[in-house]
């Protein structure tokens, strides 16, 4: 029997916990495996299984400053638990947790901006700033000691072994793309104009929406546009404030909207409603919400900063998000082009075919197994 311990620890909201619902989910049933699942609260949503259980953490372990200043004592030598396992998963890119020697040791790759150096230097000088170099030093230890590092994008196992020397052994194994069913608030629905540009991702330093919105005053100063821009998602509110700023600067209070967050359950209501998406973000790993865009099945505009292009294949149009002028030449070619838009359409939800998580569930616990074998010794 293989006994997998899975640290949930840093997963609280968003990505990480759509990757755990579905990862859990596909835990191999009936094959003398055993999975438990360590957070320091049960989490919503996860699919039972006969062969997964909880394990509670202190509930100090929430909070990763104590994770990270007590945990590895706590865990090593405290945890009563601390030698029941084969092998520990650390979906959240760092080991949370330090276990005996023995036990080996499996960890994700899936955020990036702490290894690109132009997005993470974004940000003012403060706490993020400091954040993304301390996540840079813990999590380059973990890459370059762990028995398997599993990456979501070609483009990020690259940027990785550019800087760090792994001894363990790798797989690359992007995420899925499910197609969500419920519909959108309508308060949110009665805010939306009859024809619309969508951008769906929270407004953060990396995101471009600024340089968007610049762009959006670029086009409508060189042809008619019927449509609006809709902004919409969460908001980091430093950003958010220049978002603000620009969008009144270039005179355009009554032709961007900023929606707000939307629950990820409606996604697919809102993009559909969508003349056309686009997708500006300058740092990802494998982003969800651009292949979510994709499945859609509408038009879609996207960064041409990687992994977008390894993602989204030949056949989408990329642009620089940087590039103002580059940006609203690339929208007035679509938003005047019904023809491209169906084919862009076509194009990206064909290759969002490829993107399954039923596939990523199995390749990544046959890749975890496999490390966990006395025979990956």
């Amino acid at each position: 029997m293989t006994r997998i311990l899975l640290s949930a620890l840093s997963a609280r909201r968003g990505g990480g916990l759509t990757y755990l619902r579905h990862i859990i989910g596909a835990f191999p049933a009936g094959q003398g495996h055993k999975l438990s699942i360590l957070s320091s609260a049960p989490i919503d949503g996860l699919p039972h299984h006969p062969d997964v259980d909880w394990v509670q953490a202190p509930v100090w372990t929430a909070r990763p400053i104590p994770r990270f200043m007590f945990g590895s004592f706590y865990f090593r030598h405290l945890w009563p638990k601390r030698q029941d396992y084969d092998l520990a998963y650390f979906a959240g890119g760092s080991f949370d947790l330090r276990l005996p020697r023995g036990v080996r040791t499996a960890v994700a790759f899936r955020n990036m901006l702490p290894f690109d150096p132009e997005a993470a230097g974004r940000y003012p000088l403060g706490w993020m700033r400091f954040r993304h170099w301390l996540l840079k030093y813990v999590q380059s230890y973990a890459f370059r000691n762990a028995d398997l590092v599993i990456f979501i994008s070609n483009y990020a196992q690259r940027v990785i072994d550019g800087l760090v020397k792994r001894r363990g052994v790798s797989a690359v194994i992007p995420h899925g793309v499910t197609a969500t069913t419920s519909p959108l608030d309508p308060a949110l629905a009665e805010r939306l104009p009859e024809r619309f540009v969508l951008y769906l991702s929270i407004l953060d330093h990396y995101k471009a929406q600024v340089e968007l919105v610049a762009a959006w005053a670029e086009l409508r100063r060189t042809r008619s546009t019927p449509e609006k821009l809709v902004l919409a998602g969460p908001s980091n509110r430093g950003y958010a404030d220049r978002v603000r700023a620009e969008i009144k600067r270039c005179s355009l209070e009554g032709e961007v909207i900023l929606l707000g967050e939307v629950r990820h359950n409606q996604v697919f209501d809102l993009a559909s409603r969508a003349t056309l998406n686009v997708f500006m973000s300058t740092c990802e790993n494998c982003p969800n919400i651009m292949l979510e865009l994709m499945r859609v099945g509408r038009p879609v505009l996207v960064s041409d900063r990687q992994p977008m292009p390894e993602l989204g294949g030949t056949e989408l149009d990329y642009v620089d998000p940087y590039d103002v002028d580059a940006v609203a030449g690339a929208l007035a070619r679509l938003l005047d082009d019904p023809e491209r838009r169906k084919r862009i359409a076509t194009a990206a939800w064909t290759r969002s075919e490829m993107f399954d998580w039923a596939d990523t569930g199995r390749r990544t616990w046959d890749a975890i197994l496999a490390a966990a074998s006395p025979r990956a010794l």
